[in-house]
């Protein structure tokens, strides 16, 4: 089973407009609602590859139901911990003119300590014994700083393997409990080692103290570039093939759905590293937060460049 953690969702608005000018009114010419938040995405693209998972975290208000009403209907399976406070939602302006996307990201809601407390208690009702669980994104007000050390160091208490994709405190928290894997992308290890990180060979320099740390795989994400799969015994560079960029919104967490994906099957780390970034690659083809689509995925992983070094 994979399981997904998203402490603080959003209902994303996409608006679509000629042009956004100051003080006028602006005419939309397009709009659509997604249930957003990087563990929400990894579930939505795991459905898109054609896998199952469940999705959890925080969820509240008239907001929250309808995210769960579109996760639903995309085939997501839900068992969200309800707060007092409504969802966030995030409202994101695109421009065909400029070509620009203006993101206006909410601060979210404050979650009490008893809300905390039942989150908990909801994990340890799962059946996590070879699961895998996502734990990604930012924290919502009022959990601890270290919510994420709590949540992979209880899940691996009980036989699942935590992959972490977040950044700064964050992933420096998560870190503490040794998740099994994570996903940064190159600014992030960057400022998690506070080295410049201009080479492969300095990425790899980087990537030595985690694994002594008792993360036993690394996936750095570079955009275009591909990613940087990095195991005990092995380590993979996988470069797409060039295309045609509508957005980069849930690239990455379409890449985390693909290795997690991949590696619940059973396959290697080398599969691992294709589909991956096949996945990632295709999500960017997509217009709005539409994440990979499984015929891109397809198409794309026979042609992405997978080499050992």
């Amino acid at each position: 089973m994979i399981y997904t953690i998203t402490l603080n969702p959003a209902l994303d608005h996409f608006l679509d407009v000629d042009d956004l000018r100051v003080d006028d009114a602006n005419r939309v010419k397009g709009e659509c609602l997604y249930a957003g938040g990087k563990g929400i995405d990894v579930s939505r693209a795991i459905r898109q590859l054609g896998g199952d998972s469940m999705a959890l975290g925080f969820i509240g208000g008239h907001t929250g139901q309808v995210m769960i009403e579109l996760l639903k209907a995309e085939g997501v399976t839900c068992y969200f911990t309800p707060i007092a406070q409504e969802t966030r939602r995030n409202i994101i302006v695109t421009t065909a003119r400029r070509r620009t996307q203006t993101m206006l990201n909410s601060r979210g809601p404050m979650v009490t300590k008893a809300e905390w407390a039942a989150f908990l208690a909801h994990l340890t009702l799962l059946n996590l014994r070879d699961a895998y669980v996502v734990v990604s994104g930012s924290l919502p007000r009022g959990v601890p700083t270290d919510a994420y050390r709590q949540i992979i160091a209880l899940v691996q208490s009980r036989g699942a393997r935590a992959v972490l994709d977040a950044d700064g405190p964050c992933l420096k928290s998560g870190l503490r409990a040794k998740p099994f894997a994570i996903k940064p992308n190159v600014n992030e290890l960057r400022r998690l080692t506070g080295k410049p990180l201009g080479s492969e060979t300095a990425i790899l320099r980087a990537v030595e103290p985690v694994h002594r740390a008792g993360v036993e795989v690394v996936i750095v994400s570079r955009g275009s570039k591909g990613i940087l799969l990095i195991g005990p015994q092995e380590r993979y560079r996988a470069t797409p093939p060039p295309v045609t960029v509508r957005s980069t919104v849930g690239a990455g967490d379409s890449a985390v759905a693909g290795f997690v994906f991949t590696h619940a099957s059973g396959k290697g780390l080398e599969a691992c590293a294709r589909i991956a970034t096949a996945a990632g690659t295709a999500a960017t083809l997509a217009s709005g937060n539409q994440l990979c689509r499984m015929d891109d995925v397809r198409r794309l992983a026979s042609k992405v460049k997978v080499v050992s070094f």
